[in-house]
């Protein structure tokens, strides 16, 4: 006898899958813990980048990929970030002041540069690629009126 798994069944399954999926990543990646100390309401008014790509992650060898889903708003006083409605389970928008950067530099990496960015007090470092990244990295040199990188404390590689 085959079982079929019929729509009535199919659909929960599918649902209750996304959310838990998405639940864990959230957790492995650092943004329910970041979203404790930066979550925020209302948006940041700002240059917006839509469709961002980037990662965030606790551990620098297996970060979580967020890959055209993220957008990026650049704000005089910090930025913002958050993800395209379907991912966002347990993952609010997060506003990062400059105030609580720790540190910002730009990384070569293969044939890509991407932008780190780490938060005071915290081990987890977001890293956003392409022209959000290099916004955030120059008004993060604007609002503090730094001209080099400096490197991450805290981080675990």
């Amino acid at each position: 006898m085959t079982h079929h798994l019929t729509p009535e069944f199919f659909i929960p399954l599918f649902v209750a899958a996304w959310l838990a999926i998405g639940g864990l990543l959230s957790h492995l990646s650092g943004w329910r813990s970041l979203a404790q100390r930066f979550s925020r309401g209302s948006l940041a008014d700002g240059e917006r980048f839509r469709f961002a790509s980037g990662s965030l992650g606790k551990i620098a060898w297996f970060p979580v990929r967020y890959a055209n889903c993220l957008f990026v708003t650049v704000a005089s006083s910090g930025f913002e970030v958050s993800i395209f409605l379907p991912f966002r389970f347990l993952c609010p928008p997060l506003f990062i002041p400059w105030s609580q950067v720790a540190s910002i530099e730009e990384q070569q990496k293969f044939l890509h540069t991407r932008t780190a960015v780490c938060v005071q007090g915290s081990a987890i470092q977001l890293t956003l690629f392409g022209a959000a990244g290099r916004r955030v990295l120059a008004s993060y040199r604007a609002a503090l009126g730094l001209h080099a990188d400096h490197p991450c404390p805290n981080r675990h590689t």
